[in-house]
């Protein structure tokens, strides 16, 4: 079996193939899934974006539409930056403790085959560790996404929830709406109103599973890193300091501390990759949180309205506190090493082994971190922040209203 087709890694695996992001499709899957993703999405675009001219006059049509065209901006804007990590070629700036080739290589399939790489460097009481880790970033991916998906469906079947009100209610008469205000221009909506809707629900949900894809395969190497981290506690915690010779203690120390650089090396790549992608996410949720939190407090008075808000506005905060989640995690997670040496026995090791315990808790203190534009750290205190801005630019678009 292919190591990308155990459990830990097939949803990642499935969902990234389906927009064609997964960096080890042949490049016939990734011309075909892009090219059948971009068709779908300009047709999905168009009609919106001939309703925003059309209703420009009318301030809750163009606060409807722009609300989803915010959606569809983040899509693109992820898709995009994801595309080009997997086309981006870099160079490690040093050679790598394990494997001393440097050639330039994907950056996207680089990290990818770190990861691959370091199941096979430890025991197998240090795999456990990992193996936890492992379900730990699965049990998060399935979440996230029947949560992301599921808000999802709630708003794409707002007409068929309507129609079954209307069965129930036994009115006669016939409601055309879709999710979002859209023009089809010279288009017989009556006529082909079904086979319109099951294409725009369809596309929706892969915009959906787009954003998605790009995040699931970011939990994966966050949560990786989290048992490197882990697996090193474990290994400092473990020093062979019964041993009749000093030599493997020695020995033992310093594979923590190559292993302390590795897990350094590959949370500053993690960084790199998705610094720019957190950034345009950061930016464009806020707008969305602020746009759909004033369509909530309008729709107030009618409960499906309400819920169905209700549903939209959690998958942006969702969003952003996921992320900003993985940031924290890693924070904490490289500043655990200090409480991992003050656990072990490193008092009852050789000189030679406490000083190198000392330069490995010195660099412990400096944590791993994730950014936004290399200048905003993703943590509890940015998506604080964050929440607090979109508040105020909703206090800002109530006041217009």
């Amino acid at each position: 079996m292919d190591f990308w087709d155990q459990d830990y890694f097939r949803v990642v695996k499935i969902t990234t193939c389906l927009v064609g992001q997964w960096p080890y499709q042949t490049l016939t899957e990734l011309i075909f899934f892009r090219s059948v993703l971009f068709v779908l999405v300009v047709m999905h675009l168009i009609p919106r974006i001939r309703a925003l001219v059309l209703y420009s006059d009318n301030p809750e049509i163009v606060l409807s539409v722009s609300s989803f065209l915010v959606i569809d901006t983040i899509f693109v804007c992820k898709i995009l930056l994801h595309s080009y990590n997997l086309t981006k070629v870099s160079q490690p700036s040093s050679p790598s403790i394990f494997n001393t080739d440097i050639a330039c290589l994907f950056q996207m399939k680089y990290l990818l085959g770190k990861l691959h790489d370091n199941w096979s460097i430890f025991s197998e009481d240090e795999l456990q560790v990992l193996h936890q880790w492992s379900a730990a970033g699965k049990k998060i991916s399935f979440i996230y996404l029947g949560t992301v998906l599921g808000s999802c469906g709630i708003w794409i079947t707002r007409p068929l929830q309507l129609r079954l009100g209307q069965v129930f209610t036994k009115a006669n008469e016939t409601i055309r709406v879709f999710p979002v205000p859209v023009d089809y221009g010279s288009i017989n909506v009556d006529k082909y109103y079904w086979s319109i809707s099951l294409l725009t629900e369809f596309t929706s949900l892969l915009i959906g599973l787009g954003v998605v894809a790009c995040d699931l395969l970011f939990f994966m190497y966050s949560y990786h890193a989290f048992g490197l981290f882990a697996t090193l506690g474990y290994q400092i915690e473990h020093l062979p300091i019964d041993s009749d010779s000093g030599l493997n203690e020695e020995m033992h120390v310093k594979r923590c501390v190559k292993l302390h650089y590795r897990i350094i090396e590959f949370a500053e790549e993690i960084d790199e990759l998705y610094r720019w992608i957190f950034f345009t996410v950061i930016g464009f949720n806020m707008i969305l949180i602020s746009m759909t939190g004033v369509e909530l407090a309008v729709n107030l008075t009618s409960v499906q309205d309400a819920v169905a808000y209700i549903s939209l506005i959690t998958s942006p905060f969702g969003h952003l506190f996921v992320e900003c989640l993985m940031g924290q995690r890693l924070i904490d997670s490289s500043l655990g090493v200090q409480e991992y040496i003050y656990n072990a026995q490193w008092y009852a090791s050789s000189i030679k082994s406490q000083k190198m315990i000392g330069l490995l808790l010195m660099r412990s203190q400096l944590p791993c971190q994730l950014t936004a534009g290399k200048f905003l750290v993703m943590n509890f205190a940015t998506f604080n922040a964050i929440v607090r801005t979109s508040a105020s630019y909703f206090t800002v678009l109530m006041a217009t209203q």
